[in-house]
């Protein structure tokens, strides 16, 4: 059965297949989420970002929380997308390459089932590198 590579970060994921144990990585599909590499205020359309109260006029800084959710909702669509595999036996076991908080909000938001599918994570952003540079961070063999 196959072995998965998933690598992700806020804004894009990459799901690889291990051709061998020990082989390359083939990919098999990419996803985009250009929502979370949207600026704070681009988020935001309920206002201006000026504040001319008293003491003059001056932009209001954004609180990123926005950018959380817009995070949030792509790993709640990895998450499905990875469990509706999961269910149909479609990759024996996965491993997990992203930044720290997407990890975290990837394991939020998986089932039992998916997390005992994870052989290993790497907390890094391998997303824009090429699969043989992904292959060299995982173990020698999956």
């Amino acid at each position: 059965m196959a072995i998965w590579v998933l690598v992700a970060d806020a804004a894009r994921a990459r799901l690889f297949k291990a051709v061998k144990r020990n082989g390359p990585l083939e990919e098999l599909r990419d996803w985009a989420h250009p929502e979370s590499r949207l600026h704070e205020g681009d988020l935001v359309t309920d206002g201006d970002g000026t504040n001319n109260g008293p003491g003059g006029h001056h932009g209001v800084a954004a609180d990123p929380v926005h950018k959380v959710a817009e995070a949030e909702r792509f790993a709640i669509e990895l998450v499905k997308d990875i469990e509706a595999k999961r269910a149909s036996g479609e990759f024996s076991r996965i491993y997990l390459v992203a930044p720290p908080k997407f990890l975290g909000l990837f394991r939020k938001h998986a089932s039992k089932e998916l997390l005992e599918k994870v052989s290993g994570e790497v907390d890094k952003d391998l997303t824009t590198h090429a699969p043989d540079d992904i292959r060299k961070q995982l173990p020698q063999y999956l």
